[in-house]
């Protein structure tokens, strides 16, 4: 608005109430599209919960059961074990959205930092994840060569753990079936940072795909049509925590078709700038 346009509005009180009418039915657009995405959120939330929770209800009415073999038991009880990591995947996420929502910095969060060494936490997860892979024959395996020597970077554990928990649920999800999941890792001596990769054969990604993918709620068509039920919230939780850690996370798309996650974090960056952690 000019500021001819300014003092006419000012000395018209009429053309004022026209503008903040306006002003009120922008705001109202607004209100009823966050009520709108809060209201779909929740639905596919719940969805997404009930689900594994139905599934383990199933597996273990068939462990009652008598006639279930040794090996048998061994599967379900095997595939209780992914919806169960499933289940509290979703929870960890649906409590993040409302912490995440709005900006925080690492001082205003209740979590101390504290030395956190990502290869063992890259393997433990693999191994949280492995059985629900193992429904689609995906295979997750750490390369531990370079890894396995980088640093502990300071972070908070809970925060970053859930990081890579979203890229990892994301690509057994989508990728191939009899493909596999690779994780890497080295340290970046310049950054003084661990960069972290994460690659898997999924579902094609194009360049605009891309550049959305880290945005609150996007997924692309195919991923809707591989995964009705999926909120598009994961990578937006992960990119928002990296981010209060003052690190870098992208995707790429390899010759091959393979997806690439990256994360990189600071080994000793956020020194200051939150409690630490008595060891």
């Amino acid at each position: 608005m000019s500021s001819n346009q300014s003092n006419e509005t000012s000395n018209d009180p009429g053309a004022r109430i026209r503008q903040l009418e306006r002003e009120v039915a922008t705001l109202k657009n607004q209100l009823l599209q966050v009520e709108k995405d809060r209201d779909e959120y929740l639905q596919n939330v719940s969805h997404q919960i009930v689900a594994p929770l139905n599934a383990m209800k199933w597996h273990i009415e068939n462990l009652t059961n008598a006639r279930v073999g040794y090996e048998r038991g061994l599967k379900v009880l095997r595939s209780v074990y992914s919806q169960a990591t499933l289940a509290a995947h979703l929870a960890k996420n649906f409590k993040l959205m409302s912490n995440l929502g709005s900006e925080h910095t690492l001082a205003s969060l209740n979590e101390p930092l504290q030395e956190v060494p990502l290869c063992p936490l890259l393997i433990n997860l693999s191994d949280d994840f492995q059985p629900l892979a193992w429904e689609d024959d995906i295979q997750i395996g750490v390369t531990t060569a370079k890894f396995e020597t980088t640093p502990p970077v300071l972070a908070m554990k809970p925060l970053i753990s859930q990081v890579f928990s979203n890229i990892l649920e994301n690509a057994v999800k989508y990728s191939k079936k009899h493909s596999r999941i690779t994780i890497s890792g080295q340290y970046v001596k310049d950054k003084d940072s661990v960069e972290v990769s994460i690659r898997n054969l999924g579902i094609p990604l194009t360049n605009e795909e891309l550049a959305h993918i880290f945005e609150r709620g996007y997924r692309s068509a195919r991923a809707k049509s591989k995964y009705p039920a999926g909120t598009g919230f994961g990578l937006y939780i992960a990119r928002r925590i990296v981010e209060l850690h003052e690190g870098q996370i992208s995707a790429s798309i390899e010759q091959d078709g393979s997806a690439v996650f990256r994360v990189v974090l600071t080994v000793g960056g956020l020194k200051g700038k939150a409690r630490i952690r008595v060891q």
